[in-house]
């Protein structure tokens, strides 16, 4: 009784040890292609009844925790879409019972994989034939198995593993498996067994195979075959058991899981990747991290030349650097906005005393500017920085514009590379449009400014005054900019101008067409005596009636100007908060040609609309 019990209990512990060994057998784990260090991503295959949970899972690089580990099923997300390619005998050998049990079986296994796993099938003979290329439709992989042509030719294994894995590479799949079948062993291929495992594991496909007991049945090449390429080798004895084979092998690796984590290896390190699944076992592999490349260009060695490499130039290039900034600095600070003083200057000439009390640094800035005040665009950019009302000089705006966008694409650059020069574009674009939104906001205020400022006017001309004094009288309450506007128009007729040219001079600073009925006023008023007061009470209800037509084209605008801003901000809020995160959703779109395309392509799509809504919401009034 004692020996029966003994025996039975070492039955039982040898089937716990068997079991046991299954279980960790069927853990593996493969490298994906879909991470660029320091992410790496790993597919770990379990059991086909296991469920993982993430808290299950632990990895490991050489004894050590790896940094914001995650785990999805396979097909979960994109990212993680694994193929899986079926590849059947259909030679002389398989006529009958044989292949129609291996039809059988790719059914079943269809019906076990994951709905999201695409699926491809491959027949075999002296030829490969494709019978479906990668999808997730199950009437496609039905309707190629109801047609799978007639066995014949002989066993170019190889050759048909081959096809298979660069099915997969065109289909742009980030990893995958490879299923293959056969009653026999290879006969005939001008691949090797070699060059199929080579190219699995640079595609990152794992490779399984099932053999059929046959008559001319050799296992040894299958089995060689799923132990080179990272599977395993089952064997049935007959067709009818190649349903049940095919269906776990269904469940099995659509319960397989992707593992994504950030690497904290040094750079050419030797790494030995730890899977530990909590109560299922473990699995291994390693790799080398890659080394830093860190190329520069040889030293120039010619003697009689300048070294720029040494300490000693390389701290005069960095007081160079100082320098120049300090001197930027100093001209920002000390140069100073044009004032109506210098705008007296050009009609006088300089007094000595003017020269002595001026600073060296004023000089410089002075010079600087003078330099290139011919220049149109310089003229054109003060008067626009002296109609917005901004007290910068043109050089100031220019000078601080420079410093921003350089500073801006030096630290961008150092962690985007090539991206560090877009902000030499936007910087200086985002000033211009600021000055132009200014310019806008300034003449919008003037116009409405404009009839309270003429009836003030137009009572001090019923009191008596001339034209030119009821501006200047006006000018005391005026706010600005419009008692910006007439002083200086006031000013310019004190220092010789007519007043009608002066008048002119800000109607076309200020956009306004009202203005130009008190220029031809003054020049009727000059010329034949007119009514100045009536005529100005004329222009200010002329200008109230304009202004209540403008408030209105406002209004019913309003709308289509917020959508021109909402259509145009919402997509790059968009890529920037998908950027922010989930880089990996749109790595593609900044590290991929197609995905540069795409980028040029939206942004010109997003600027052709919004200039085409502001188009249709834009009227002269």
């Amino acid at each position: 009784m004692m020996r029966r019990a003994a025996l039975a209990l070492a039955v039982s512990a040898l089937a716990l040890l068997a079991f046991a060994g299954q279980a960790l057998a069927d853990i593996s784990l493969s490298e994906t292609g879909n991470a660029k260090f320091p992410r790496r991503s790993y597919v770990v295959t379990l059991p086909e009844s296991t469920r993982l949970l993430p808290e299950q899972v632990s990895v490991t690089e050489n004894g050590t925790e790896v940094d914001a580990l995650r785990t999805s099923p396979v097909g979960a997300e994109k990212n993680s879409k694994l193929g899986v390619i079926l590849a059947i005998d259909s030679s002389s050998s398989m006529r009958g019972e044989a292949f129609a049990g291996a039809l059988e079986a790719a059914r079943a296994f269809a019906r076990e994989r994951n709905p999201q796993q695409p699926l491809a099938l491959v027949t075999f003979g002296t030829e490969s034939n494709v019978l479906q290329r990668f999808t997730t439709l199950d009437g496609e992989i039905d309707g190629a198995l109801d047609n799978p042509g007639a066995p014949a030719g002989g066993t170019h294994m190889y050759d048909a593993a081959l096809r298979s894995i660069g099915l997969l590479r065109d289909a742009h799949l980030q990893g995958g498996f490879l299923v293959v079948l056969s009653d026999g062993t290879d006969h005939g291929s001008s691949a090797t067994s070699d060059q199929v495992v080579a190219a699995a594991k640079a595609a990152h496909v794992r490779i399984y195979t099932v053999g059929l007991e046959s008559r001319a049945f050799d296992p040894d090449a299958l089995s060689a075959l799923a132990e080179n390429g990272g599977g395993r080798y089952s064997q049935a004895a007959a067709a009818g058991d190649l349903q049940e084979i095919y269906r776990a092998l269904g469940a099995e690796l659509s319960n397989a899981h992707v593992l994504t984590y950030r690497s904290l290896a040094s750079p050419g390190r030797r790494v030995r990747v730890r899977v530990d699944v909590e109560g299922l076992g473990s699995a291994t592999e390693s790799y080398t991290s890659p080394e830093l490349n860190l190329n520069t260009p040889p030293a120039d060695t010619k003697d009689g030349g300048p070294k720029w490499d040494g300490p000693g130039a390389r701290l005069v290039i960095v007081f160079i650097v100082v320098g120049l900034l300090g001197l930027a600095v100093l001209l920002v600070l000390h140069s100073r906005r044009r004032k109506p003083r210098d705008r007296v200057a050009q009609f006088v000439s300089e007094t000595k005393e003017d020269k002595s009390g001026s600073t060296i640094t004023g000089r410089i800035a002075t010079g600087a500017e003078r330099s290139i005040s011919n220049a149109s665009a310089w003229q054109g950019l003060g008067e626009s920085l002296d109609v917005a009302g901004i007290d910068y000089t043109a050089g100031q705006v220019v000078l601080g514009t420079a410093i921003a966008a350089f500073s801006l694409a030096l630290l961008i650059g150092s962690f985007a590379g090539p991206v560090g020069l877009i902000p030499l574009v936007l910087v200086p674009f985002g000033v211009w449009q600021f000055i132009k939104q200014r310019i806008k906001r300034e003449r919008r205020v003037f116009g409405d400014q404009l009839a309270d400022h003429l009836a003030v006017v137009g009572g001090s001309l019923r009191v008596g005054h001339s034209l030119t004094g009821a501006l200047n009288s006006a000018l005391d309450e005026a706010p600005d900019p419009a008692r910006r506007e007439f002083a200086r128009a006031v000013a310019d007729e004190r220092l010789g101008m007519p007043l009608e040219e002066a008048l002119e001079l800000v109607s076309e600073r200020m956009d306004n067409r009202e203005v130009e009925h008190i220029s031809l006023l003054a020049k009727l008023q000059r010329e034949a005596g007119a009514d100045a007061g009536e005529m100005v009470d004329q222009v200010v209800s002329t200008v109230r009636e304009r202004q209540e037509l403008r408030r209105m084209v406002r209004t019913l605008t309003a709308q289509g100007r917020f959508s021109q801003m909402v259509l145009t901000l919402m997509p790059i809020g968009s890529l920037l908060f998908l950027t922010v995160a989930y880089n990996d959703y749109v790595y593609p779109l900044y590290h991929t040609t197609p995905g540069h395309l795409v980028l040029g392509l939206a942004a010109v799509l997003l600027l052709c609309g919004a200039l085409a809504i502001r188009k249709i919401v834009t009227f002269k009034v």
